[in-house]
């Protein structure tokens, strides 16, 4: 949040920065979070804080304003001149049983194409999502890691989405997802439960779960 104000010249260069203690305040988030992204600030050169003259902004940070729309992440950091790294860790078929321990709750009766993969932008990793895919929609459907390496899914499936049902909350990580995403086990997440509509039909054709550092996705833009 910092970042963007920084950003957007809400906090310009050379501005004072609230205390640590009235940013938490302020985003009701824990102290020890706001110690942690104050020092990746003053590693970054962004900010500097020197004892009894508090924090001061010192440099702009560079970057894109990472949203997404209904065109799906990969089309729009590829639009924002962004390089994304897909990488495949499964492709599988799933019954809907097999997406209640990911918090889903798919309809019984259908068959799914099961999708885990993990986001990186610099080859950093930043979004692993699990995916399901209703193969009532694409009976025929055939996708291969090599595909989804480089061309976003919602190209290869050939669907227009116009609506979506997202359900967000921030988390902790658990081991496994520390691991996939090379972060501390302190590290705030928000896990996004999603279901993606194509035009005109009334049942989902993708149930989603997703885990995102929320420093990529500050801001989600539906068009």
């Amino acid at each position: 949040m910092i970042c963007q104000q920084i950003q957007n010249g809400s906090l310009p260069l050379g501005s004072q920065l609230p205390t640590q203690k009235e940013i938490a305040r302020a985003y009701n988030v824990s102290l020890i979070v706001v110690k942690q992204a104050w020092s990746e600030l003053i590693n970054a050169g962004i900010i500097s804080s020197q004892r009894g003259s508090g924090s001061v902004v010192c440099s702009v940070p560079e970057g894109v304003s990472y949203g997404h729309t209904f065109r799906g992440i990969t089309r729009d950091l590829q639009d924002a001149s962004v390089a994304i790294e897909n990488r495949i860790l499964e492709i599988a078929p799933r019954r809907a049983r097999d997406a209640q321990a990911d918090g889903l709750s798919l309809p019984a009766q259908h068959h799914y194409l099961y999708i885990s993969r993990i986001r990186c932008l610099n080859n950093r990793p930043f979004n692993h999502e699990k995916i399901y895919l209703d193969l009532s929609f694409f009976p025929d459907l055939q996708l291969t890691p090599q595909a989804l390496e480089h061309t976003s899914l919602y190209s290869l499936l050939n669907v227009t989405s116009d609506s979506a049902i997202e359900k967000v909350e921030a988390i902790l990580p658990s081991a496994d997802l520390c691991e996939k995403l090379q972060i501390a086990a302190n590290k705030p997440l928000l896990s996004v439960a999603r279901q993606t509509f194509q035009a005109g039909k009334d049942s989902p054709f993708e149930y989603c779960r997703y885990y995102v550092l929320s420093e990529y996705f500050g801001e989600i833009h539906y068009h």
